[in-house]
């Protein structure tokens, strides 16, 4: 075989390009398997899901969609804006007060995220490098799997925005109105998740300071508008409810704190993210480096258009300002980092193509990258598949769920540990109750009707008291009992 002669590999990308949309319809198939699969089966996390489920589930019951409560009280622990509380009240609207209705829209941001990346890759460097986009990102465990896509977290909805806001700002030399966008959406990605869009504005200011020519002071004017016009709508909305007190919290504990100190034992060093890289985005990363690394020796800077310079900068900006960011903040937790994964998805798509495509090496470069390519995906896809199909029931929460059995005991008082935080999610959802900290010292002290859950280790607590309860439902995990 001659390996100078790539013809064999020139007829194969041909014939994938003629069917591009028969391949992606089955990686966009493989997509909604990955995000919404036994989505509403997989028990709710405490951290920091339950949270949001609580937050988003009393704004419901108090009408009051501004300020997140927790036990019915201002909540200064979750101190983000109210945009993914509002998409999972959307969810509990749409699905019912379940897991699922908890976690639909960061499914729905999720597989939105995956289609803006198909569709930026396909108009901007073809139909090959789309569809390995799309590959990628569709099988990226942590952006499927933690704390994002299948979760009820801020997280997916967040990684949306940022992903909209970056793509904005690339399309910006093409027409202004893109670059205004850009600032919008940043906006709506403030209101999510707090200062974690504050990468974004270091983005936005290091391309700009670059592209001075590509704007004037009328341009920036209408950005800064844009930009701030939303986030000072809810910031007055905000004031009227408690004046200053959450934007105090939200300063120096959100972000002072938690770039200055390590908070809430998450601690880590420098290398933390590339640690988290070898063990949760092991085969990509290598496909990632090694594409970029070959790209760089075959790929002289003056062979790149005008164009494809803009979209380097914009994709090395992605990737390495919130890297950065976050490897010098102290406060270190791996799905800080996850707004890079479909930047990091499009680099792969556009070296890959351009290799795959190149008339300077022979055969054996396409083989290799495409085996590494293939063999990435199917290991990643395995692993999800894993996950998704084989989930672990809390006896607890289905224990919970039972209330919906027992309509006569809604609105009641339950007396529940305030750290058990998906279980007291779990009966505000199933049993439309009021949880309350305190215990078993509360509830023997309540002269009113009221419930106690509590694990069966405990139950010797009630000590001669538990003849005058009334079991509701048990199992051999817990039970909950009424007055």
């Amino acid at each position: 075989m001659n390996l100078s002669n790539a013809k064999s590999v020139d007829k194969i990308i041909n014939f994938i390009e003629k069917n591009y949309y028969f391949f992606l319809i089955i990686i966009l198939s493989v997509s909604l398997f990955n995000i919404f699969y036994n989505l509403g089966s997989t028990p709710i996390n405490s951290w920091d899901e339950a949270r949001h489920g609580v937050n988003a589930y009393e704004m419901i019951k108090r009408n009051n969609y501004i300020v997140n409560t927790y036990a019915y009280s201002n909540d200064y622990w979750n101190l983000k804006p109210p945009l993914s509380y509002l998409s999972i009240v959307l969810g509990f609207k749409i699905a019912g007060f379940n897991a699922l209705g908890l976690r639909l829209f960061s499914a729905v941001a999720g597989m939105l995220t995956i289609l803006i990346v198909t569709i930026f890759v396909l108009y901007n460097y073809g139909k090959i490098a789309s569809l390995i986009s799309t590959s990628v990102l569709t099988t990226t465990s942590p952006f499927i799997l933690d704390h994002c896509s299948r979760s009820g977290d801020a997280d997916s909805l967040f990684i949306l925005f940022f992903t909209l806001s970056i793509i904005c700002l690339t399309l910006a030399k093409k027409n202004i109105l893109w670059f205004y966008s850009s600032g919008f959406i940043s906006a709506l990605a403030f209101l999510t998740k707090s200062w974690h869009a504050g990468s974004i504005g270091v983005i936005i200011v290091i391309y700009l300071t670059i592209n001075r020519s590509m704007i004037n002071k009328k341009d920036i004017a209408i950005f800064i508008l844009s930009t701030s016009f939303p986030i000072l709508v809810w910031s007055l909305l905000r004031y009227s409810q408690d004046g200053f007190t959450f934007f105090k919290n939200m300063i120096s504990y959100d972000l002072m704190a938690r770039t200055s100190r390590t908070l809430e034992g998450h601690i880590g060093g420098m290398c933390y993210y590339i640690e988290h890289f070898q063990w949760s985005y092991f085969y990509w990363f290598l496909v990632f480096t090694s594409t970029a690394l070959t790209i760089i020796t075959i790929t002289l800077p003056e062979t790149l258009t005008s164009d494809d310079k803009n979209y380097v900068l914009c994709t090395a900006l992605w990737i390495t300002i919130p890297f950065l960011l976050y490897t010098m903040a102290k406060t270190k937790i791996w799905w800080y980092i996850f707004p890079i994964y479909p930047a990091m998805a499009i680099s792969i798509g556009t070296t890959s193509s351009i290799l795959l495509k190149s008339k300077k090496s022979n055969i054996i470069m396409p083989i290799l990258l495409s085996g590494m390519i293939l063999f990435s995906a199917g290991k990643n896809q395995l692993l999800i598949m894993e996950k998704i199909s084989h989930v672990k029931t809390d006896p607890i929460q289905i224990l919970f769920k039972d209330l919906e059995k027992h309509p006569e005991y809604k609105g009641k008082k339950i007396y529940i540990n305030h750290f058990e935080q998906s279980y007291w999610l779990c009966a505000e959802l199933y049993g439309d109750l009021v949880p309350t900290s305190g215990g078993i010292n509360g509830f023997l002290k309540d002269n009113n009707s009221c419930l106690l859950f509590i694990t069966r280790d405990k139950i010797n607590l009630l000590g001669n008291n538990i003849s005058n309860f009334k079991i509701i439902i048990q199992n051999k995990n817990a039970c909950i009992y009424s007055k």
